[in-house]
């Protein structure tokens, strides 16, 4: 009797392994779209596959071939989008899916309002940003630009005084024209931080702050190696390779837990570091070794 038993459970198991199997296929459906064909996609693409199962099966679309709709089949796919209109697009969906959005500033994030979604930023934390203007200038005040004034938290203020560094905020409204208010900041503080902000730094403001800046000899760090090239002293920054290792350390978590209670962003947890010497000597700016400044700033960063 007792062989019978083992036998019929056994029947029983072989005839649920093809289920167990279509089921763990289905979650491990990872649908990529992309908001564009470039080489950045790419690169990001083919460094997060490279760090995922090998049996995960990945499907690459553009964002004008996503259904408006999601298979009842489908719903327990999950989606990677790259960039803002692919993000905008899933979010859409009359029944948006499980999804982690890259290529994303926490700005335009914020306006997606999205649901099930994870983003993993382009934004560094605050303190990446300001030991990174410390210790490349050892300066004592840095100014930002921004919309709304940053409430700082109080692990922020404290670093700030590990630091011994003053961040002074300038505010851009309506009434508060760029220029202006970028010459009063500096003015009164010893850099410039960029942080990615669509809205004040953009293909009509670029030129004008970057030259601004260097005409009155203070140093501009910016969030984006494109500004370096443009004349900002440096950057630190998230390249194709670093959000493609950050994409695949949330997916796959997301994969081996689907019961996963993400928060809604990340900011970048790998980053990359430009600078431009010719901007420094021009600046009699003494820049330390890239290597020398990461090490640095690995050591530093809370």
């Amino acid at each position: 009797m007792t062989n019978n038993w083992y036998k019929g459970l056994l029947a029983g198991i072989l005839l649920l392994l093809p289920g167990i199997a279509v089921a763990q296929q289905a979650a491990n459906q990872v649908i990529i779209v992309k908001s564009s064909d470039n080489a950045y996609f790419t690169q990001s693409i083919e460094t997060l596959i490279s760090h995922v199962d090998k049996a995960v099966r990945f499907k690459v679309i553009m964002v004008k071939d996503l259904p408006d709709s999601i298979k009842d089949g489908d719903s327990g796919n999950l989606y990677v989008t790259l960039g803002q209109s692919a993000a905008e697009a899933v979010n859409r969906l009359d029944q948006p899916p499980r999804s982690i959005s890259a290529y994303l500033t926490l700005e335009q994030f914020k306006r997606l309002n999205g649901k099930n979604q994870l983003a993993v930023l382009l934004d560094q934390t605050l303190n990446r940003y300001l030991a990174f203007c410390k210790l490349m200038l050892a300066v004592d005040s840095v100014g930002i630009l921004d919309e709304y004034p940053v409430k700082l938290e109080k692990q922020q203020s404290e670093f700030l005084g590990k630091l011994q560094m003053e961040l002074r905020q300038y505010r851009i409204d309506p009434f508060n024209k760029l220029l202006p208010v970028l010459r009063q900041l500096l003015g009164q503080s010893d850099v410039l931080l960029m942080l990615p902000r669509q809205s004040i730094y953009n293909r009509d403001s670029l030129k004008g702050v970057l030259l601004t800046s260097y005409r009155n000899r203070k140093p501009v760090i910016s969030y984006s190696p494109a500004h370096v090239k443009s004349g900002a002293l440096a950057s630190i920054y998230s390249s194709p390779t670093d959000i493609g290792r950050h994409l695949a350390l949330l997916l796959n978590k997301r994969l081996q837990n689907p019961g996963y209670k993400a928060p809604e962003y990340e900011y970048a947890r790998f980053y990359s570091i430009s600078t431009n010497r010719r901007v420094a000597r021009a600046l009699d700016i003494d820049l330390p070794m890239e290597s020398k400044l990461r090490s640095a700033l690995d050591r530093l960063e809370p």
